[in-house]
């Protein structure tokens, strides 16, 4: 029988520096123009960050980030990552 292995969160920025180096130019433009702890709330805990066809998809694990992060961050978002369009769902 396997067993379940628990393993802590790493920010976002240090998985994407591993897993999506191509998209750190845009978080670090993001983090530019966004208060400290504003993007360590909203952003670095983001569960995903991916990119493609010209969208942004963003996963976060509360409801209620996805609210602020789309209704405070959206046009900065957008030109932070120079895509047309952002998509952001909420992964419990």
């Amino acid at each position: 029988m396997d067993m379940l292995k628990w393993e802590p969160f790493t920010p976002l920025v240090e998985r994407m520096a591993q897993e999506s180096p191509e998209l750190l130019a845009g978080l670090h433009n993001l983090k530019e123009q966004m208060l400290p702890a504003e993007f360590e709330k909203y952003i670095n805990s983001l569960i995903s960050l991916k990119k493609g066809n010209g969208m942004l998809l963003l996963i976060t694990k509360k409801e209620m980030y996805r609210s602020i992060i789309e209704s405070k961050f959206l046009p900065v978002i957008r030109s932070s990552f120079s895509v047309d369009r952002v998509r952001i769902i909420s992964q419990p």
